[in-house]
């Protein structure tokens, strides 16, 4: 299954450092004197983390992850591959210069790399035993009128205290009033991935375009029903911030892409669109101000491939510094984050999850699960919690139960331990958590999720939106879940 958020986690091994332009001389490269391990280090230590061997079975990288990335190196027949597309797809990939026609690295050498992975890597990757989880006790589930296999967005927009819920085949938008009852419902050209309003300019919707991973740019925004800007890689997440100071709201949009995707912004006044990083897998982008200059910076999850997250410092005239804060294993599988003070110390701390179990390395993974980055004050962070959950999809960080410090709701779209779709962490003490799951609800596969006060009572309240894809279930789609503290 390949779904809008959850891409070729550890597909692309290389893409921006391998590629090249056509007209270039070709060299043929000539065999080197290094170890399998120095030239993993070289090629694949170049763009992104370097993976260890032990992370994955030794199937999987031979089998899979190695022939993919062989490609990538010129080695393999990538018009194998290329079959799989349509003719449009075909020369889109092939412009972006991800498959090589010719080998980088001598046959010699590329040998080296294979035989490093397959000698050093295991027959199977050690299980973590799940903990126990209480039930959660503390929510009431309700059902929306929704019936739909592909949920990719569900959003509760507070000016007008009404739900947004997306969905894919067919595309769909609904619209419910803060109780769930359906107000209206219409088709969309294409999936629709992010929903805003604003007083000024109305509805600002973003589309995929196409919603499986896929290399044409389809994707489009859409304000007040009119195309403003097309041509977008399979864009994600929309965030709207005055990056220039002009007093207009600029749109900043993670194009997650495929193969090719960027992250970029368009300036509110003239609609005018500045690339930021020509990369894949752009998930989510948030507005900070990390070195305290009064200019509006962006901190930005990328997965696929060169999983990070990476601060946009803005110096300016429409330049933004990139500079790496979190860096993770290609193969880790990224998928949200939130920046919030867990530690109320005053700074920022990052609530992560990983759990993209799609394409190559379809696998049981004890290192996909909810994790926790403090602050030390200047910026730098460490990991200081860690809670295995099999797929994990996104984290919203709230007070729901109105202690005064804060709690997780965490959902997994490729859960593999019975009820552990949707988890409940109550805060009990610094880094300590209770966890729970809920019947008829933790069982299920949740794609979305998004958390508001829906009822007007007090306390924060969650909606959920289910992808199950091919699977013949009688299942909710789209559930709310009513804090019952008030």
């Amino acid at each position: 299954m390949r779904l809008v958020f959850l891409g070729v986690s550890v597909l692309i091994f290389i893409y921006s450092c391998t590629s090249a332009p056509k007209t270039e001389e070709y060299t043929p490269p000539v065999a080197s004197d290094l170890s399998g391990k120095e030239l993993a280090t070289l090629h694949c230590g170049s763009c992104h983390m370097f993976p260890e061997p032990a992370s994955l079975p030794r199937n999987v990288w031979v089998n899979r992850v190695l022939p993919n990335m062989g490609l990538r190196l010129g080695h393999g027949d990538y018009m194998i591959e290329m079959m799989k597309y349509s003719q449009e797809e075909m020369l889109a990939i092939m412009e972006s210069g991800v498959y090589r026609e010719k080998p980088i690295i001598a046959k010699e050498d590329w040998d080296k790399i294979v035989a490093f992975y397959s000698e050093n890597s295991p027959e199977e990757l050690t299980d973590v035993p799940a903990e126990k989880k209480n039930e959660l006790l503390s929510f009431d589930s309700n059902v929306l009128p929704i019936e739909a296999s592909e949920v990719v967005m569900t959003i509760f927009e507070p000016t007008k205290k009404q739900f947004k819920v997306s969905t894919s085949n067919p595309s769909m938008l609904y619209t419910l009033d803060n109780k769930g009852k359906k107000i209206d419902s219409a088709n969309s050209s294409s999936p629709i991935t992010d929903f805003k309003i604003d007083s000024k300019i109305g509805s600002i919707v973003l589309e995929s375009g196409i919603l499986n991973p896929s290399d044409l740019a389809k994707g489009k925004l859409v304000i007040s029903g009119k195309a403003k800007v097309e041509g977008l890689h399979r864009p994600v997440s929309l965030l709207r911030s005055d990056l220039n100071n002009d007093l207009i709201q600029d749109f900043v949009i993670c194009n997650f892409g495929n193969n090719a995707g960027d992250l970029m912004w368009v300036d509110g006044k003239n609609l005018e669109k500045y690339v930021l990083a020509k990369q894949p897998g752009a998930r989510i982008a948030y507005e900070v101000d990390f070195n305290k200059d009064n200019k509006k910076d962006l901190l930005v999850l990328f997965s696929q491939g060169k999983e990070s997250i990476v601060l946009f410092e803005n110096k300016g005239d429409h330049r933004f510094e990139p500079k790496t804060i979190l860096e993770f294993p290609s193969f880790f599988g990224s998928t949200f984050f939130e920046l919030k003070d867990i530690d109320q110390d005053g700074d920022l701390d990052i609530i992560y999850t990983n759990g993209d179990n799609a394409d190559l390395s379809i696998i049981k993974k004890p290192f996909h699960g909810l994790r926790i980055y403090e602050n030390d004050g200047k910026n730098q962070f460490s990991e200081k919690y860690f809670y295995r959950i099999n797929g994990a999809s996104k984290v919203i960080t709230d007070d729901f139960d109105l202690d005064g410090d804060l709690d997780f709701a965490v959902i997994s779209v490729f859960p593999i331990e019975v009820n552990e779709g949707f988890l409940f962490f109550e805060n009990t003490g610094k880094y300590q958590y209770k966890v729970s799951s809920k019947k008829n609800v933790s069982d299920q596969k949740w794609l979305t999720m998004d958390v508001a006060d829906f009822d007007n009572d007090g306390d924060k309240d969650i909606i959920l939106g289910a992808f199950t894809r091919n699977e013949n279930t009688n299942k909710p789609s789209v559930l709310i879940l009513k804090n019952n503290l008030k």
